[in-house]
Order: structure tokens, then sequence, then C-alpha cells
């Protein structure tokens, strides 16, 4: 049962979708309607429309709604079965009581349930049950099969309630087995006869390519329909994403204008992590720059890079055949299409045999029909992290670039990495010379420059933990500003934990060690401290004006 659909008031531009299969069972009973096949863009929200659907009939009492999700079932037979039916038992009772706890809890087992079916007068789900398991000890795998499948089916004929089933991920159930993976082909077949009764309508989620060749019976195909769901228009996906950053009391910078969302096509999955991106990178304003380098994070490291890496592990688990994968898709890429197979075997590394199973994997799969920017930027960041070899900041760093303003990309870039080395820091202060050198800055700033840069690399070093015992640093120079990225893992700090330092004491010293954030933000226009991950990254920022630059 899903519990964690978002707020009714937060699901945009999908009334319409909604209320249609809110009247689905009703319009079946007449012959009116079918069987709905949702497709779509993934990350376009059918999973949601899905728990949005189950809430909705939940919470009313004529028809009893049943969702499964294929995306992280157990697709053996035996123990899909099981798991199949236990689920439908626990969401029909959850309902009848109006409990959601009911369906949730799936360590209880379901004999415990017995007691409150039977007070009920739902004695017919209790035959069900005895019959179900009469299957199990008789270790008799069609009909524990059959039995969980027509559970639903059972229940809209002698439970006086239409049942609508809706299946998430469906096309993966092509891949159900006996015993060992591709020991009983066409089990998903079963599914075809509950599919065609009249109280019993089911919704239905996957990839178009596979499930089109799941439909060979045309009475099955007569009475399945499609609905496409698009993307948000661009006055909604703002919308959204503005709604997104309020509720993690993000604030957009005065003169954003959110073009950038454009990229993501109005899909709702992306707009979200955008989103909780900027959270995770502790942005508090937002510029366009900010987006920019939010959306590098996310398609190389955050949830949208997790979402679409659990796709993949859907399609190919061995490590040599993923990196084949990515191999032909980022050559798909760069080149808008798939060649013969004999080339794209030498590009993948494997046999035709192997490459043309593969495509075909592809293929089904649909994630390269759509032109998805976004997913193209996950595979290029994919290629560059597990075939080129590169580093996660360097790896961010080449999304980010393409996406730059042309002013921006007019600017220089220059990087480095020290080890937590004593006086290692002083080494940086002789890079950042060499800079403010080109630069022509004057050189009592930049000593300045110079005090403050050492005093964050010494944190780094000496109060961090890092288990890598090095720091990353990044300097951006434009004529009008310097920006000095400085990152690194381990232990996370605030300004607050940053104990006050006498400057005057220090200066009168001269003292070039140690200076605290105080002295830092006294010579910065800005000082922002981020979490990444696992990494805390400081950048300063400082606008080069005229009393900064050598006369």
């Amino acid at each position: 049962m899903p519990s964690n659909a978002i707020p009714a008031e937060d699901f945009l531009n999908r009334e319409h979708e909604l209320e249609y299969l809110k009247s689905l069972s009703a319009l079946k009973e007449r012959a009116l309607g079918g069987n709905v096949f949702l497709e779509g863009a993934r990350g376009t929200g059918k999973t949601e429309l899905l728990k949005q659907l189950h809430r909705g009939l939940f919470h009313e009492d004529h028809v009893v709604p049943f969702y499964y999700s294929f995306r992280t079932a157990n697709l053996r037979g035996g123990y899909f079965a099981k798991d199949y039916f236990t689920r439908f038992v626990r969401q029909y009772l959850a309902f009848v009581k109006k409990d959601p706890s009911i369906a949730e809890n799936a360590a209880e087992p379901i004999l415990r349930l017995m007691p409150a079916l039977s007070a009920l007068g739902l004695h017919w789900l209790l035959d069900c049950i005895e019959d179900f398991q009469t299957h199990v000890d008789k270790n008799d795998f069609y009909w524990q099969l059959v039995a969980a499948i027509s559970a639903p089916v059972v229940a809209a004929q002698k439970g006086g309630r239409p049942v609508v089933v809706m299946l998430d991920d469906f096309d993966a159930a092509e891949a159900l087995y006996e015993s060992s993976l591709g020991d009983a082909n066409g089990l998903i077949s079963l599914f075809g006869e509950s599919m065609q009764n009249r109280r019993c309508p089911h919704v239905i989620t996957g990839s178009a390519g596979a499930l089109e060749s799941l439909f060979t019976d045309h009475s099955l195909l007569g009475m399945t329909e499609r609905m496409r769901l698009g993307p948000l228009p661009e006055d909604l996906a703002a919308a959204l994403f503005r709604t997104h950053l309020a509720t993690l009391k993000i604030a957009c910078a005065p003169d954003v204008r959110l073009t950038f969302l454009t990229l993501l096509r109005g899909n709702p999955l992306y707009i979200r992590n955008l989103a909780k991106a900027a959270s995770k990178m502790q942005k508090r304003e937002l510029t366009e720059k900010d987006l920019i380098e939010c959306y590098g994070f996310e398609v190389s490291e955050g949830e949208t890079a997790f979402y679409w890496s659990s796709v993949f592990s859907r399609y190919v688990q061995n490590p040599a055949k993923r990196k084949a994968m990515i191999k032909l898709l980022m050559h798909a890429i760069e080149n808008g299409c798939m060649e013969d197979r004999g080339r794209l075997a030498i590009v993948s590394g494997l046999s035709e045999a192997e490459t043309g199973a593969m495509l075909d994997a592809i293929e089904a799969s649909g994630i390269i029909h759509d032109e998805n920017a976004v997913f193209q930027d996950f595979i290029r960041a994919l290629h560059m992290k597990e075939i080129d070899g590169r580093e996660p900041g360097e790896v961010r760093a080449k999304i980010e670039a393409k996406y730059l303003s042309e002013r921006e990309r007019e600017e220089s870039r220059f990087e480095m990495v020290i080890p937590m080395d004593a006086n290692a820091e002083l080494v940086v202060a002789r890079a950042v010379e060499q800079i403010g050198v080109n630069m022509n800055l004057d050189a009592d700033f930049l000593s300045r420059l110079q005090l403050a840069l050492i005093e964050v690399c010494i944190n780094a070093i000496e109060h961090s933990g890092s288990y890598e015992k090095k720091v990353f640093l990044k300097f951006i120079t434009r004529p009008d500003k310097l920006e000095i990225v400085v990152e690194n893992s381990g232990r996370y700090f605030s300004l607050d934990s940053q104990k006050e330092i006498r400057v005057e004491e220090k200066l009168r010293l001269g003292i070039k060690r140690g200076w605290g954030f105080k002295l830092v933000h006294a010579i910065m226009d800005d000082v922002k401290i981020e979490r990444v991950n696992d990494r805390t990254r400081v950048i300063l920022i400082k606008n080069i004006t005229a009393k900064e630059v050598r006369e």
C-alpha cells in the first residue's frame, strides 16, 4: 500500500486523469471503459498518479484499491505469489477497517488477521487464505500463482465491491520464474484472465516496448486503453519548483527567472530532486548559477543519478556488461542513433550476440526514445566516472560548464589538490599569489586574501578528520569576481562552532596561521558553507573593484 503520496494540493495538472481513473470501475462494468496502461517519460508522475488514485479510493467506500509494485518484488514464483497474495489481503482488510497500519505492518503473519476477518464476516476471504495455504503445503507452484493473481477478482465477485488493481512497473513481471531465471517463460500471461474481469479493472505502468509484446490476446488488447502523461507546462513547473523550495525554506534571488528549469521538460521527479539538491547543498537564496551547480550534483551524485542507476540495475547486473551498456548509450548520445550491431560490438567490447541482447534490452526499456537531456547528462557523468575514472568534482564541473552563460565561459578556472600535511596550506598561498598577479590585484589585498585562504585550509586539514587526507580547491576568476571553492570529506563544521579571534593581536604578532572565520568574512564579500553528502564545501567570493586592483 503506498503511504508516501505527496499532498493532493501539490499534485498539479493531473486532475482530469485522476477523476477518470476513479470512475474506471463503473465504466468497465458498463462496457464503456477497460484497463488503462499509463505511459509517459520516466519521472512524469505515473507512480504518483497511482498513489493519488489509491489514496482517493481508500477514503471512499465504493471501490477497493490494491497497489503492487514490481520494482522491488522478488520474482521467484513462490515468493512472488505469497507476497502478492498477502499484500492484497492486508490492503483489503485495511480498506474495510479504514486503518492503513494493517497494510503497512508486513511483519505480522497473515494468520493473525483471521480473527479480524471472521469478526467482519469476510468468510469468503478466509476460504481464499485456506485455499492458498493448501497450494503452498502441496508445493503446487502453478496454483499458488493462479490463486494469488485471481484474489482481487474473487474479492470483487464475493465482496460486493469492485477492485481496482494498480500494477506499477508491470513489465518486470515478464521475468517471473519458478526456481531459476528463464525456466518458466510466459508466467505474466496468467494476469490476462484477471484483466478481463469486468469488476476488476487494472491500471498498469511499465515500458511500452516491453508491454506491447505481452498483449498478444486480442480481447485483452481491445479492453486496454493508453493514457499518456505529458510534462507539466512551464508555468506549473516553475510553480511546483517554488513550492518545493518554500517547503525547504529556500528563497530565490530577486533576479532569478528559472529559465534553466526548461531543461527538465516539466518532469515532476526532476523538479523535486533539483529542489532537494539545493537543500542538501545548503543553498538559502538560489541564483541561476546555483541552479546549474545543483543540477551538476544531481545528475552525477544526487537522487536523480540514484534513480537512473536503479533503472540500470534492472537491465544489467554484471559489472562488465554495465560498462558496456554505458559505452553503448554514450555512443548513441554522441551519434544520435544505434548503428549496425557488428560495429557496436566493437564499441561495447562484448560479443555480437551479447551486444545484440543488450541492445534489445535498451530498446525494450524505452530509455533512449525520448530526447531526455537529464538522462543524457546522467550518462555523460556516469561515463566520466566509471569509464574515464574522473573525480566527482571534475565530473560536476564538466556538466556545469555545458550550461554556463557566454560571459561565465570567459572565466578562467584552476584546480589543485593538496595533501593534509603540515604547511600544505602555504602551497595554496603561493598558488593564489600567482593568480593574484595574473589578475593584477593590489599587493596588500592579495596578502589579506592569502590569510583568508590559509585559515580555510587549516580548518580543513586540522579539524575535518577526512578519510581521503586531501583538500580539493577550485579557483574561478573573472575580471569582476574571484571565487575560491575549498572542499574536503570528513566532519562538518558551522560558523557557530568557530571561536572568535582577536584580529588586532594576530596582526601585531605577524602570525599567518590560525586566523578565525571572522577575518575571512571581513576580507571576502560572501562566504558560504555547504554540506554535500559527506563533504564540506566552503565558497569564498570577492567582487573585484578598482581598489583591489594595482594602479
